[in-house]
């Protein structure tokens, strides 16, 4: 999930309500198509563009000319995570949507209760075209679980774009304090400000900042086992952790030992130009980062605060299915989304991409070991890491509007560590009430 889209996805979702409670149904035992006798095409929406783009419709060519079934997909680019989604939503409106969408889960929400995507545990659990075992033993469990949430424990897509996040270290700088990588292993956000001060007054640069504030606060507040916004629309905004940690990434802000992205937008920029010691930011985002062989780039699972919980977000778009299809349809989809997400695929397209790959037997393909012991890829350097923070990744409720609900926590974050809002009391109580309205507008 390339960072660039992160910031850009859909604000306004329509005709989706907020809960979801998707009812229970006898999905495991529903008929379906499990083979096709006649061609069948089929068309995919997505977002993906440049080298992206390019190695989804690379697995595609592939897919259409050696799955001797007869199916051809057709991948339709519909610009930008927001254009894709409003797209989806007008054609869910007017039921003319195509076979497959590569969407966020938050969007997935409201078109799994309108009925507009379809349940694919029939498909998983089907003893002649299933891959249950698959399912549960080697795709990554943070990643089904997400699109596993709607109550029902059914799964209603795959994932394909996916990352987390990372500490982006510039070792040499690190070096020149005193440090060194082993002294950020298992890295509390007190030991990081302690680091974070020297840089300030040593190196005159601030030592560390997210490179997204609204994921600063959603993981800060999940390293107290609560959600920004659960399922059900509760907001856990007016609490003390809340006061807490608020307070004290406004002082070290104000020390300038920390920083937010403010008009660089992203810190990579900054960190690329050694103006910034180190930033955790998007395993997707690492391209973006240019050491020009002027210092050693490493990579460090993120900090938590002492006598917390490990928390690190897993975001991103997965692979689903949608009704507006016949049963032919649906399974020549349904065959697609297994090959595009094969081991040797998620390998290719995750080194290709700079996402994750979704199946931990991806590590043991040939591309994979490769750039894995590359010592001057980035890639090689941040997936390991990612993957040991897999196993506490969390992912956010996908509630109505979420996307315009992290853009208030990230305006109101920022305004607040960096002194616009001077009251912790009007920031709970703006935040709580912006929040509410976005998430109850249809």
């Amino acid at each position: 999930m390339k960072k660039r889209f992160l910031a850009s996805l859909l604000t306004v979702v329509t005709t989706m309500s907020l809960f979801v409670g998707c009812k229970k149904t006898d999905s495991t035992t529903e008929e379906i198509i499990t083979e096709v006798n006649e061609p069948v095409s089929i068309e995919m929406w997505h977002y993906l563009t440049g080298a992206q783009g390019e190695v989804l419709q690379s697995i595609i060519d592939d897919f259409n000319s050696t799955n001797g079934k007869g199916i051809t997909v057709t991948a339709v680019n519909q610009g930008n995570i927001t254009d894709l989604n409003k797209k989806v939503v007008a054609a869910a409106q007017s039921n003319s949507l195509p076979a497959i969408i590569n969407v966020y889960p938050d969007l997935a929400t409201g078109l799994i209760q309108d009925g507009k995507i379809i349940d694919l545990t029939p498909y998983i659990n089907n003893d002649k075209i299933g891959m249950k075992d698959e399912i549960k033993n080697d795709y990554v469990k943070a990643f089904i679980d997400e699109v596993s949430q709607w109550n029902d424990g059914s799964i209603y897509g795959i994932p394909l774009t996916k990352s987390t996040e990372v500490v982006y270290v510039n070792e040499t700088l690190l070096g020149t304090l005193g440090y060194t990588m082993n002294d950020l292993k298992n890295l509390t956000m007190e030991k990081l400000t302690e680091i974070c001060k020297k840089s300030k007054e040593e190196l005159d640069i601030p030592g560390f900042g997210f490179d997204s504030s609204s994921n600063a606060f959603i993981s800060t507040l999940k390293m107290d086992g609560k959600d920004f916004i659960e399922l059900d629309g509760t907001i856990n905004v007016d609490n003390e952790w809340v006061r807490e940690f608020m307070q004290y990434y406004k002082d070290n802000t104000e020390k300038g030992y920390f920083r937010t992205p403010g008009e660089d937008t992203y810190l990579s920029g900054p960190f690329s130009n050694e103006k910034l010691l180190m930033y955790q930011g998007s395993t997707a985002g690492a391209a973006h980062i240019q050491t020009n062989g002027q210092f050693v780039l490493g990579i460090s699972e993120v900090p938590k605060f002492e006598d917390k919980f490990n928390a690190v977000i897993q975001q991103g778009a997965s692979l689903f299915i949608t009704n507006n299809t016949t049963p032919q349809q649906r399974y020549a989809a349904y065959e697609f989304i297994k090959y595009a997400t094969n081991t040797e695929n998620t390998a290719q397209f995750a080194v290709a991409t700079g996402y994750l790959p979704v199946r931990y037997s991806a590590e043991e393909t040939t591309i994979m070991k490769d750039v894995l012991s590359d010592i001057e890829s980035i890639y090689g350097k941040v997936y390991p890491v990612a993957k040991e923070e897999l196993d506490y990744a969390y992912y956010t409720p996908a509630i109505n509007n979420a996307q315009s609900a992290r853009n208030i926590i990230q305006e109101k974050y920022e305004s607040y560590v960096n002194g616009s809002i001077t009251d912790i009391d009007t920031f709970i109580n703006d935040t709580t009430s912006q929040v509410k309205t976005s998430i109850q507008r249809q």
